[in-house]
């Protein structure tokens, strides 16, 4: 199994990366962030549990990447309410707007799963 990690290494990714690399020996991560939280991770830097990482933003993400990808997690988003309330046009921007797009290029693309964190 491929599975492509937005937002990797926010909030939720190290844990999740953890627990996939534990428990689904031989699935094959793939990572893509902003990394505008890598120096605050919850958890053991993800990095020795990705195949790829990919600095860059979920937003402007290149169709290879999705090729040949079984499932995307979405975990790239604005995650709080006063990030939300200060910023309410990037949290739709990311949150919704681009979530929809990346889930819509993802079954152009073939992806057989999408899962939005929310």
């Amino acid at each position: 199994m491929r599975v492509l990690v937005t937002g990797h290494k926010g909030y939720i990714g190290p844990v999740l990366a953890r627990h996939i690399a534990e428990r689904q020996l031989g699935w094959r991560l793939t990572g893509v962030d902003l990394e505008f939280f890598a120096g605050e991770l919850t958890g053991p830097d993800p990095a020795r549990y990705f195949e790829r990482e990919i600095h860059g933003d979920v937003r402007a993400l290149p169709d290879e990447v999705l090729r040949g990808m079984d499932a995307v997690v979405y975990l790239a988003a604005v995650s709080n309410d006063p990030m939300g309330k200060e910023f309410e046009a990037a949290t739709i921007e990311i949150n919704a707007d681009a979530a929809v797009t990346l889930a819509r290029r993802c079954r152009a693309s073939g992806v057989k799963r999408f899962v939005f964190a929310s």
